[in-house]
Parts: structure tokens; sequence; C-alpha cells
């Protein structure tokens, strides 16, 4: 790992020395005797034991979701007794001492969730959700079900899980059924199914946008999302979709972002970069009928794209439509560079190693889109017979520039094929 992903990472560590600590006792060399030597050495012993424990624990307030209103029948709406208990209890209570002062629980039942929730402004406070939730099928039922907004230091944490309902939103596996489409464009201008989760991290190039940091999410289920799953640091989890599109797994943009330790299963992105992004890892992931590791999309005629200092490690992906990608429309601007993927093992990967500026079509090849320093190596498997192993297609007026290979043992493929791209390691692809 880089120095500039390790000093980015840094900010993810809590400082443990704001954690209650007791004084060490040291004993005194005054006792007269063995056996008073030997009991205050004890006393001493228990003490400081005692001491060590309380070091590692601190006190925090529980805000109870029976306590506002919520009813574990899978029948009464789960939203308003969030929202009453994160006003009237987690709100007035929260501090800037220790994460996690703040507790709002959800107990063991099962519950439904038919309205969207918004947790705005507080610092130092853990989201437990020890039941299941299961979210309605309903048309109407858009956004995001649990939105964190200006919220610092926070935890969202299970044993429980999130069941989505979503294969009923997409009948048949069609994800065009609640979908309202431009009639000038013909692209999709509305989507009429909810995601689950999404944190806003860091500022983006709107500074009117909210922002939240050092978010984490852990140890909890999400099954089945309508929409997109996690738009969220995220680790030992795993999210399970149906294998068709639009059930993204964890689409990621901010600064100093960590994934780690996840399984993805799905139909779409496995663990995604977004733009603004400076300070990203992704490592130890697992992704099964996904649509691979990715870097964008950038929409048509985007400006502004920045995305740098990204990292991922470790990462097996099987029965794939991509290994990796790096994809946005011809007409797009701004910068992509400092990528590192290394150590990544692929079994049915259509498009192992796949960089294109001309993703989702079209040949307006007027885009300015920078993409620079990309680093692959050490991978290994097999892809398509259809396709080739390493394919870079990028604009001519901003070619792919120091992309470079090692270590690439791809079986099952065709040849690769390079478009306006330099770089080092593979045979064909021109030095910069």
């Amino acid at each position: 790992m880089g120095p500039h992903i390790a000093h980015q990472l840094a900010k993810f560590s809590r400082d443990l020395s704001s954690y209650p600590v007791i004084n060490q006792l040291q004993p005194r060399n005054t006792c007269k005797s063995p056996q008073r030597a030997m009991l205050s050495s004890f006393f001493i012993g228990v003490l400081l034991l005692l001491g060590l424990q309380v070091q590692t624990v601190w006190s925090f307030i529980e805000c109870s979701v029976l306590d506002y209103g919520a009813v574990a029948d899978n029948s009464t709406d789960l939203g308003p007794a969030l929202t009453k208990t994160w006003q009237e209890c987690v709100i007035p209570q929260v501090t800037t001492t220790v994460a996690t002062d703040v507790l709002l629980y959800v107990p063991a039942g099962n519950y439904l969730l038919a309205s969207t929730v918004t947790f705005d402004g507080a610092e130092n406070w853990n989201l437990h959700i020890a039941g299941e939730i299961f979210l309605p099928f309903n048309p109407d039922l858009t956004g995001t079900m649990l939105t964190f907004e200006n919220c610092e230091n926070i935890l969202l944490n299970g044993p429980g899980a999130i069941y989505g309902n979503g294969y009923r939103y997409r009948p048949g596996g069609d994800v065009s059924v609640f979908q309202l489409r431009s009639a000038t464009t013909d692209h999709v201008s509305f989507v009429s199914r909810p995601a689950i989760s999404t944190v806003y991290f860091s500022k983006t190039l709107d500074q009117n946008l909210t922002t939240s940091s050092s978010c984490e999410i852990t140890q909890i289920y999400l099954y089945d999302a309508p929409m997109f799953h996690v738009t969220m640091i995220a680790h030992d989890m795993a999210i399970i979709a149906s294998h068709i599109g639009e059930t993204d797994g964890f689409d990621m943009s901010g600064n100093n972002n960590y994934v780690h330790d996840v399984s993805v299963e799905n139909g779409d992105e496995c663990v995604t970069v977004k733009t603004p992004t400076n300070g990203f890892v992704a490592e130890r992931i697992t992704c099964k009928w996904t649509a691979g590791c990715n870097i964008g999309s950038f929409g048509s005629g985007a400006t502004g794209v920045d995305v740098q200092n990204v990292y991922y490690s470790d990462v097996t992906i099987s029965n794939s439509d991509a290994g990796v990608m790096i994809k946005s429309y011809p007409n797009c601007q701004g910068t992509v560079k400092n990528v590192t993927y290394t150590g990544f093992t692929l079994s049915a990967a259509a498009y192992p190693i796949y960089i294109s500026a001309f993703w989702e079509g079209g040949t307006d090849d007027t885009g300015t889109l920078e993409i620079s320093d990309v680093t692959f190596e050490n991978f290994q498997g097999t892809g398509t017979p259809t396709r080739p192993a390493v394919l870079l297609d990028c604009n001519k007026a901003t070619p792919c520039e120091n992309i470079a290979f090692s270590d690439i043992s791809l079986s099952d493929t065709k040849a690769n094929s390079f478009t306006n791209a330099c770089g080092t390691g593979l045979s064909g692809l021109e030095g910069c």
C-alpha cells in the first residue's frame, strides 16, 4: 500500500487515548512483613485488573425504538418510531467524547419499514439493528430508506438484517417495469424503487450537498434491495441480490473511504468508485455474478470528474460481466489517476481488464477525460473465449497514459487490444 493511501486511511483510526483510562497503581516498598507485602500485592493486582477492564468499556445511553412507538409485528411502520427515537432521545443525548455514546436500538423481532428516515446532524452514535427489517412492495415508495446526513463518527451494525423485497420490483428480472424514461433522450429519468441505505460521506463539487465522515457499517445483512444497497467504512458483511442490473453493492465516493472483508452477489456493480474520490481502499473482496470492481461510469457530458489515489487488493471475482473497468462516455471531462489493482483472482470474467472511454456506445470523440498512472499487477484466472483479456479503448484527444502491467496470467481469452493507450508490461502496448 502506498504512503498516500496509508496517510489517508489514518483518519479512520479512532483515537484510543480518548477512552477513559485508569491510572496504573504502583506498589510501594513500605511493607513491614512478607505477609503484608503479599496481601498488598494481591489487592493491587485486583485493582489493576479492574482498571484494565474499565479501560476498555465506556458508558452509553440506549434509545430503544420500542419506547417510541415501534411494534415488532411486521405490519406497523417502523419509520415514525425511528424518527421519534432519533429526535427525542438520540439528538438530546449525543456528546463529542467517545464513539457510540448513544445507541439507537432496534431489538430482535420483525419490523416493517414503509417510510423513509433521515438521520441528520449528530456525532458519536450507533444504530444497532438486532431485529429483521422488511421493506414492503410499494411502487409509490421511492428514495432512500435510511439516509445519514451531517453525521460524524457513526456506526451502523447488526447482527440484524434488512430485506428489500427487490424481486417484486423486477418481475421476471425486468428492471424497466418501475422506470420512467425521457421522451426525448430515452434515458431513464426516474426510478420508482427505493434504495436501502445512503451515507453522504464528504463534500462534493456541489458544496450545498450534505456531508458525513468516519462512518462505518458492519455485521449486518442486506438482502435484495429494490434499488442500490449501500451508497456508503464497510466491512465484515454480505450483500445478496438477484443476478440482474441496478442491484449495485457498494457505490463509493468522497475522500478516504475503506471497504474490506465483504462479499457481494448480485447482477451489477460489486465495489465501485464514483466521482469525486480522493483516497479509496478495497481489500479482501469477493464478487459473484457481478459487473466487477470498477471506476465510473461517468455519464454523457460529465464534467469535473475527479478520481485519484484508488487501491484495490486481494479480490476474487467469479462468473462476472467484468473483472475491473474504468468506464466513461466519450465526451467526459476530468481526471482519473494513480489507481492500483493488485492480487486479483478471476473465474469466467467476461472483460478481465477493461478501460473504455466509449462505455454505453457513442463515437463522439470530444472528451478530455485524462486516465493515467494505472497499475494492474498479479492477475490470474480465466476470462471468456470471445473477449480480450486486456482491452484499452481510450480517447484520441487524451490517450490513456502510463498504464502498467505485471504478472498477468489470464487464460481462455482473445488477444489483447489497445487503442490510444501507452504503458508497459504487455506485448503490443506502446511505450509512453
